[in-house]
């Protein structure tokens, strides 16, 4: 047998140390991964005692008051007071759905101290982070669809409770919660104290006025056109459910020519809740969305001849709430020629195409001002290429001797960036437009609140917590409050106390976005600064929002200056939801 050489062994051995070094990482990783308990099991008394005092990752104030008892002293050890039941928190989640009141919910957890109320309810990446974390519940009283409110409501009771460190994992720190009135009392917590907050006291119940939804019956007389490819209704599946699924609505749909299998595509979307026919059209684009005047007379005529009214859209078009359009359109003669829409905000906008209604906004033509344009069709189609809003436009102009009816509470949303603004200003919003191109918002899932909550609740503003401190450092006597913009944000405000009240011109709409502010006070009148001097922003967004039973269950986050901080909401919707779905 020949010697083998070592030179020939080198790489033999190189292979075998570095599949001994991916074996390695990944059984480590493994075992990191392993050191995580169910979140569950976290919260056994066995498990607390186990953990004595910690100091969560961050730091964070709450305002608002919170409750719990607990005992314990030392680190790594501690005395169970009830050491008969030492079994993990369990909920009942088979009974889960019919849980609508706090108390219910916190008896559901089983805990041998109560009330406690459950863990929260957080996607699985959220639950790995390390936060400061507060909840409040709200409960919803519907009242009249036709009840106004203002474009903020104060809530005068305690909302939100101190906020509470948990570690990775959901591991609860017992630490003292944090003072709302003093923010560095979590620095000067004493680790030794002999009593332990209770880690999930049961919150309290927030009730607010909601208006409850229009009746969807009046739905019934609308067409809604738009034209599109088959790739975007499926990408947009989920807004257009939330705007037209449970309306009693119809969607026609000018697809290109070209389009293959559509019988199969219209069932699809069919089946997922749509009333909505496909059509192919050998239009060009720019066309082919004027070119539903022809499509329009068509389905009217041959299927669906109750319509009063049809609506020009984009497959990007996002209704809040479809019955309350319906509900005021009601209120026109629709035996009349009537046109409505909205101009853009942006008045460069309004400068290039002139006073029409924008397409993306939503345009509201009756059945006899359709009869007109379809009369001049041929005439108005020949003219070549230009937006399909415009050529509309020019066409009524010309042709249909009606003017235009401004919406306000139709949005174009022509604006880049940073929208929080408008998102944030208490108007009535009915549509909304470009969330997912000039600017990016999950509208659906800033949506979801109306599982609960009622459609008309989404983007209600409510200030509350509102608290006068004095600040440790400099002495200065500090105002702060909280401003809910529902389904969307949390804001807290802090500013000197000598401050007036109106430091912060709530009536007037925050200029968040890029463009210049000159071209869109016309529209949405005076526009206050988003930094003004003296006052201090802290701003948790919305990022997760689910149903659980009846409620909804809001996730908004704040990681400014290196800290991950979260607020749940928890909507407690009436039983069968709140009427939206």
């Amino acid at each position: 047998m020949p010697p083998v050489r070592l030179k020939a062994l080198t790489p033999v051995i190189a292979i075998a140390l570095i599949t001994l070094f991916f074996w390695a990482v990944d059984r480590y990783d493994r075992a990191a991964l392993t050191r995580f308990t169910h979140p569950l099991d976290r919260l056994s008394p066995s498990s607390l005692r186990g953990q004595g005092h910690g100091h969560g990752n961050g730091h964070g104030n709450g305002n608002g008051s919170g409750s719990g008892s607990g005992s314990g002293k030392g680190k790594g050890k501690g005395k169970n007071r009830n050491s008969d039941n030492t079994g993990p928190v369990q909920l009942n989640f088979q009974n889960l759905r019919k849980l609508n009141t706090p108390h219910q919910l916190c008896a559901s957890a089983r805990h041998p101290h109560p009330p406690h109320s459950p863990p929260p309810s957080l996607t699985f990446s959220e639950w790995l982070i390390g936060k400061n974390y507060t909840r409040a519940y709200f409960r919803p009283r519907h009242v009249s669809p036709d009840t106004t409110f203002s474009s903020m409501e104060t809530i005068d009771h305690p909302v939100l409770q101190p906020f509470r460190p948990l570690g990775r994992g959901m591991r609860v720190q017992l630490s003292p919660p944090r003072d709302p009135r003093d923010p560095k009392s979590d620095s000067d917590s004493d680790s030794d104290s002999d009593s332990d907050p209770d880690p999930w006291p049961c919150p309290h119940v927030v009730d607010v006025d909601v208006a409850a939804d229009h009746a969807v019956d009046e739905t019934s007389n609308l067409l809604f056109g738009l034209a599109t490819t088959v790739d975007r209704l499926r990408r947009l599946l989920p807004a257009l459910l939330y705007s037209y699924g449970t309306s009693k609505a119809s969607l026609l749909v000018l697809v290109p020519s070209d389009t293959k299998d559509i019988e199969e595509h219209e069932a699809f979307f069919r089946n997922a809740g749509l009333d909505i026919t496909l059509q192919k059209s050998p239009l060009p684009f720019t066309a082919r969305y004027f070119g539903l005047v022809e499509g329009f007379t068509d389905f009217i005529r041959t299927r669906r001849p109750n319509t009063t009214w049809v609506s020009f859209v984009d497959d990007d078009t996002f209704f809040l709430s479809l019955a309350s359009v319906a509900k005021q359109l009601s209120s026109f003669n629709a035996s009349e020629r009537v046109y409505i829409g909205a101009l853009s905000e942006a008045s460069w906008q309004v400068d290039t195409f002139g006073k029409i209604g924008f397409g993306g906004a939503g345009v509201f033509v009756s059945v006899p001002l359709l009869e007109r344009l379809h009369g001049a069709y041929d005439t108005c189609q020949s003219w070549g290429e230009q937006p399909g809003d415009q050529k509309l436009a020019q066409c009524i102009d010309k042709f249909g001797d009606t003017p235009l009816t401004l919406w306000d509470t139709l949005y174009q949303m022509d604006m880049k960036g940073d929208v929080d603004g408008v998102y944030e200003s208490g108007r009535q919003i009915h549509s909304l437009h470009h969330w997912g191109s000039w600017y990016k918002k999950d509208v659906v899932k800033m949506s979801t609140v109306a599982a609960a909550a009622g459609r008309q609740s989404i983007l209600r503003r409510f200030r509350f917590d509102e608290f006068t401190t004095l600040d440790s450092a400099t002495g200065a006597s500090m105002r702060s409050f909280w401003v809910l913009t529902n389904g969307y944000s949390l804001v807290r405000y802090t500013m000197d106390a000598r401050l007036p009240s109106h430091a912060v011109n709530f009536n007037h709409t925050e200029k968040t976005w890029d463009e210049d502010q000159r071209g869109y006070e016309k529209r949405l009148g005076p526009l206050r600064p988003k930094d003004q001097p003296g006052i201090r922003k802290e701003r948790w967004m919305l990022t997760d929002s689910v149903v659980v039973g009846d409620n909804v269950h809001q996730t908004y986050v704040n990681n400014a200056d290196g800290v991950h901080s979260v607020v749940e909401l928890v909507w407690l919707g009436p039983a069968g939801g709140g009427g939206a779905f």
